[in-house]
C-alpha cells in the first residue's frame, strides 16, 4: 500500500503544471484573444490550448476577447525573442521601467525582465542581464539601456553610458554592433556628443553606420561619430602589468601598476621623454614620485601622456571572488591618481584587476587579477 501511495504521489507531481514547467507571465491587453496571443508569442500557435492548463479563463473559446490580465505560459512554447531575461546580478542603485510604464522601480536579483523594458544604473552601480538565448549584458555605472527593443533587430539599445556584452546585438544613436562569432565579447560606450566607442576583447564584431560596415577584430576598436561612418580599427591600449614583472611592456616604457599596501597607482615615471630615447631621471634627481602630478608642470604632463604614454586613465575592479561575480569596487581614475583601497573597501582579502584607457577613450582588456589584502 505504501509503495502504491508513493507512486501515486510521484505521478501527481509530474502531472502538476507548477512542478513540471518553467512559466513566464505575459500581460494580456483587453480585447486580446487566445488565438491572437498564440500567434504573437508561441512558436507553434496551434498549441494555444496548452495555455488553458495553467490559467483560469472565462472561456476556452480561442476567439473570445479576454479581459486585461496576466497569463502564465510555459517558457518552452514561447518564441525566443519574447522570452524573459534574468537580472543575474546588481550592485548599488539600479532601476527598471517596464514597457508602457512611467515610473522607475528598484530591481531585485533574479527578477524577470521583458522585451522593451528599460534598465538604468546610477553612480557606482552595475547590472548584469542574461537572456535565455545566451546573450549577456553588463550595464555599467550611469547608463541606460532598452532590452530587445521592437523594430530594432537587436538585443540591447544603449541610450547612454557604457555596456559590455557577450554575443549581444547592440544599437546606439550612431551605430549598430553585430557579433561575428559565437563567443564575441565587446564593450560600447556613448560619449556626450553621442559618439559611440566600440572595443572588441574577444572574437570579432561588425560596426555599421551610414551604410558602411567595418570589421573590428579582437584587440581593436572603432569610433563612430554621429552621421558619419565608423573609423578604421585602431589597436586597444596594452594589457596592464604590475611593477617588477620584467616583461616586454615594461621595456617599451608603458606605465605599470604599482601596489604598495593599500595604495594603487600607475608608475608613469618610467616613460621616456619625447625624442630623448633616454630613461627618466631617478628619484632624488628632480623626478616626481609616481602619481605625484602636483610636481609636474602642465607641459610635462602633456608630453608624458600624448607622446611617450598614450594611457590617460585606468579602470579598477575589486571582488571577493576570482571570477568577479560579486564586484565590490568598480571605478575609473586619471593616470596620475593614487587611490587608497581602504577608502572604498572594508578590511579583507580581494581580487583586483585593472584595464587602461587611452586618449580616445578606448578601454583595453583587464589584466590577470591579483589577490590583495586591505587593512584598516
Amino acid at each position: 500500500m505504501k509503495k502504491l501511495l508513493s507512486v501515486l504521489l510521484v505521478l501527481a507531481f509530474l502531472s502538476s503544471p507548477s512542478g513540471a514547467e518553467e512559466l513566464q507571465t505575459i500581460v494580456v491587453k483587453p480585447g486580446d484573444t487566445l488565438w491572437s496571443i498564440a500567434n504573437t508569442y508561441l512558436k507553434d500557435p496551434k498549441r494555444w490550448n496548452e495555455i488553458l492548463r495553467y490559467n483560469k479563463l472565462p472561456s476556452a473559446d480561442p476567439s473570445i476577447a479576454l479581459p486585461g490580465m496576466p497569463l502564465k505560459i510555459p517558457v518552452r512554447l514561447i518564441k525566443e525573442q519574447f522570452r524573459a531575461a534574468k537580472l543575474v546580478y546588481h550592485i548599488n542603485e539600479v532601476f527598471f521601467r517596464p514597457v508602457g510604464g512611467a515610473r522607475w522601480d528598484g530591481v531585485r536579483t533574479n527578477m524577470d525582465l521583458y522585451r522593451n523594458d528599460t534598465l538604468r544604473t546610477t553612480v557606482n552601480a552595475r547590472a548584469d542581464v542574461k537572456f535565455y538565448t545566451g546573450e549577456e549584458l553588463n550595464l555599467m555605472p550611469n547608463s541606460m539601456a532598452v532590452l530587445r527593443p521592437p523594430q530594432k533587430d537587436a538585443d540591447v539599445q544603449l541610450l547612454s553610458g557604457e555596456m559590455r556584452g557577450v554575443r549581444s546585438r547592440v544599437v546606439t544613436a550612431s551605430a549598430r554592433i553585430i557579433p561575428r562569432t559565437k563567443d564575441t565579447e565587446f564593450g560600447a560606450r556613448i560619449k556626450d556628443d553621442l559618439t559611440t566607442l566600440v572595443q572588441v576583447y574577444k572574437g570579432r564584431a561588425a560596426v555599421e553606420a551610414q551604410g558602411k560596415v567595418v570589421e573590428v577584430p579582437e584587440g581593436f576598436a572603432s569610433e563612430v561619430k554621429m552621421d558619419l561612418p565608423p573609423s578604421q580599427p585602431v589597436k586597444l591600449p596594452p594589457l596592464p602589468e604590475f611593477t617588477g614583472a620584467g616583461t616586454q611592456l615594461a621595456r617599451t616604457g608603458q606605465p605599470q601598476v604599482r601596489m604598495s599596501g593599500n595604495i594603487v597607482s600607475l608608475d608613469v615615471s618610467k616613460a621616456p621623454r619625447a625624442g630623448a630615447g633616454a630613461p627618466a631621471p631617478k628619484a632624488g634627481e628632480g623626478a616626481p614620485k609616481p602619481g605625484d602630478a602636483s610636481a609636474i608642470d602642465a607641459d610635462e604632463i602633456s608630453k608624458m601622456i600624448t607622446v611617450a604614454n598614450p594611457v590617460q586613465g585606468y579602470h579598477i575592479q575589486a571582488a571577493k571572488d576570482q571570477a568577479f561575480s560579486n564586484i565590490a569596487l568598480d571605478r575609473t581614475y586619471d593616470v596620475f591618481d593614487r587611490i587608497d583601497l581602504s577608502d572604498y573597501l572594508p578590511a579583507g582579502t580581494y581580487w583586483v584587476r585593472i584595464s587602461y584607457i587611452d586618449l580616445l577613450g578606448f578601454e583595453g582588456k583587464f589584466n590577470a587579477p591579483r589577490q590583495v589584502t586591505v587593512r584598516k
